[in-house]
């Protein structure tokens, strides 16, 4: 028996990390084909965090900085604006359906 509890698998970190990912974003809506790429999309960024925090580790030039900082920002609108996108399509059905 460990002393910290049960060891997480590869496969429930990767579902634990998607499922916060998805709370950050609030994009609980989506269906399962968007959901199989938000998966890939959020590994990806996963390991950008550690880019990042090496980044301000190193002292890094402020312009450098200024261009992580403003591509992490870019990202957190793209998140917004999928997210709009996503309400604007099931508004669009439902009005189709009528």
């Amino acid at each position: 028996m460990s002393l910290f509890g049960k060891k997480e698998t590869p496969e429930e970190k990767q579902q634990k990390e998607l499922q916060m990912f998805m709370d950050r974003y609030q994009l609980e809506d989506l269906d399962e084909k968007d959901l199989i790429v938000l998966r890939r999309i959020s590994q990806d960024l996963a390991g950008n965090k550690w880019f990042k925090a090496g980044m301000a580790l190193s002292f890094a030039k402020a312009e450098e900085q200024a261009k992580v900082t403003y591509l992490s920002a870019l990202v957190e609108q793209n998140w917004m604006i999928i997210r709009q996108l996503s309400r604007l399509n099931r508004n669009i059905e439902k009005l189709l359906e009528k």
